[in-house]
């Protein structure tokens, strides 16, 4: 019987090579316009990467967040041309330092490179030193997986066409991080918010640290209504502060405040990873989420009740009714009372400290 599931999960394994060999070197990209001068693009039909969103601004293209793989991004970059008619790359925006948003960054090393303050540390930490033969062990570890899992799973199922892909793409990136890898680091760099003129459209890049690192940032491009935000929380769920990160969150909702109330229309809010999704009135609840929680537990602190009483005032159910049927709950607990308890304990040390 043993022998019997050997020879079928070689015959599974035989059957998925050329599926993946051939992605290796032709892995499906997708495009879309989202406007006359913003352009959309993306690899894989089954496994979820980060988008990358250009620009055609009158000043040149700018370009956010790239991929895991350089070989893909410059694919990418080729698209981006053909497309919007043109090669004069000004700028590349990283969301944030995880790996998957920067590993393509050398692609664009002609433009400058910007991105929150403390993004260069995180690139650093994650490219330089043992960083970089830990992110291939990752990546070669996720691989061997992903090509044991298929051994157990219906051939032409999408699930197994998304093994597939995404065999091929980490191959890909570890590939690329073992020949010519060269990390481009930003050259600008800032700790609040920056404003760029491109002529013909603004830039505005504000710090949203406090939720999924400490170097996220957010993008609002106002003369496009558009929101472009990194790996901020889906519509699928409520999002969550991290209690571990020291990032100040009320400059992160000043931000919030500032583009949600801007008077500028939003049309669009662009998370970036391909299979992620956050609507302009989810955005802008989220915003009303923690605004209401931050400036009532505020009160409740300065008048001396517990943090106890602020969990008995604010519940999902009574004060935020379009959250009750998203994902409050995860692995690690309950998602609102861990933002009343992180949003507690950073009233008592501003307070404290001023």
């Amino acid at each position: 019987m043993r022998s019997t599931f050997k020879i079928a999960a070689l015959i599974v394994l035989i059957v998925a090579l050329p599926i993946i060999m051939k992605g290796e070197a032709d892995l499906p990209l997708h495009q879309k316009k989202l406007s006359e001068r913003v352009l959309l693009v993306w690899t894989g039909d089954y496994m979820q990467t980060v988008s990358v969103l250009a620009i055609a601004t009158k000043k040149g293209i700018v370009v956010i967040d790239t991929s895991l793989s350089r070989s893909n991004d410059a694919r990418i970059k080729r698209v981006i041309e053909k497309e919007l008619g043109r090669s004069d790359f000004k700028y590349l925006i990283n969301t944030h330092y995880h790996s998957d948003h920067t590993s393509g960054n050398q692609i664009y090393s002609d433009a400058t490179i910007i991105g929150h303050k403390n993004l260069l540390e995180g690139m650093k930490q994650a490219f330089a030193g043992d960083g970089l033969a830990n992110l291939v062990d990752k990546y070669e570890t996720r691989a061997k997986s992903f090509e044991e899992a298929l051994t157990h799973v219906e051939p032409q199922s999408d699930q197994y066409k998304y093994g597939c892909e995404r065999i091929a793409y980490l191959k890909m990136a570890v590939e690329d991080y073992k020949s010519g890898f060269i990390p481009a680091y930003p050259s600008l760099l800032f700790e609040k918010s920056l404003t760029i003129d491109l002529g013909d459209t603004t830039l505005q890049l504000y710090s949203f640290g406090g939720m999924h690192t400490d170097s996220d940032i957010v993008i609002f491009l106002p003369e496009e209504g558009l929101v472009a935000v990194g790996d901020m929380a889906p519509e699928r769920m409520l999002p969550s502060i991290r209690k571990d990160l020291s990032s100040d969150f009320s400059v992160t909702l000043e931000h919030w405040g500032r583009i949600v109330e801007s008077k500028w229309d939003i049309k669009l809010t662009h998370m970036a990873h391909s299979d992620m999704h956050l609507s302009v009135e989810t955005f802008k609840e989220h915003y009303r989420y923690f605004h209401t929680l931050w400036h009532g537990l505020s009160e409740m602190y300065k008048k001396g009740l517990k943090i106890e009483d602020a969990k008995e005032e604010y519940t999902i159910e009574d004060d935020f009714p379009y959250f009750k049927d998203k994902m409050i709950e995860t692995r690690s607990g309950n998602i609102h009372e861990n933002n009343m308890e992180a949003i507690w304990e950073r009233i008592a040390n501003f307070l404290i400290s001023n």
